[in-house]
């Protein structure tokens, strides 16, 4: 097995706990993280701060590390405002949406696979930055993989009209 691959697997199998954040990675400074979700018995509706997605998108770090909630469009692995930015081509990464976009990070066995199409939600979670997130970390899978700025680490997602 190359080893890539082998690094690419164990990083895959091995989960670490941290606070109220679950990561997935292969346990070691520096390095490869697959993927990080809130725990929802810490961070929920219940006790979520509302802040607004322009708050949110805009990066200004008032509401980093806070549990927060916010409506918006989710497509793929993103949040979005409006339904128009959703469905841009390639809308998880153009940098023309920079400050029009959150990324999101979930255990998506748990809140379900993220939509081909975009969906209106209500995402919980705890607010961070892909610059800032993971300093240790060598590499970062996901949405901070392809670029930057405002995350959620997601710990529950609601349809709209869901809750």
């Amino acid at each position: 097995m190359k080893t890539g691959l082998r690094q690419a697997l164990s990083a895959a199998a091995a989960i670490c706990l941290s606070a109220s954040v679950f990561a997935q990675d292969d346990g070691d400074a520096g390095s490869v993280l697959m993927n990080e979700w809130a725990d929802p018995a810490v961070c929920n509706l219940e006790n979520a701060t509302p802040v607004s997605f322009t708050q949110l998108a805009s990066g200004d770090g008032t509401a980093t590390g806070a549990c927060v909630v916010v409506d918006g469009y989710q497509m793929d692995r993103a949040l979005f405002a409006g339904l128009r930015d959703a469905r841009s081509r390639r809308a998880a990464s153009a940098e023309r949406l920079r400050g029009n976009r959150v990324g999101l990070y979930a255990d998506w066995t748990k809140v379900g696979n993220p939509p081909s199409e975009p969906e209106r939600v209500t995402v919980v979670g705890e607010a961070g930055r892909c610059e800032t997130q993971w300093p240790e970390a060598l590499m970062v899978m996901g949405y901070c993989h392809y670029t930057g700025g405002p995350i959620l680490i997601v710990s529950e997602i609601y349809q709209a009209g869901s809750f």
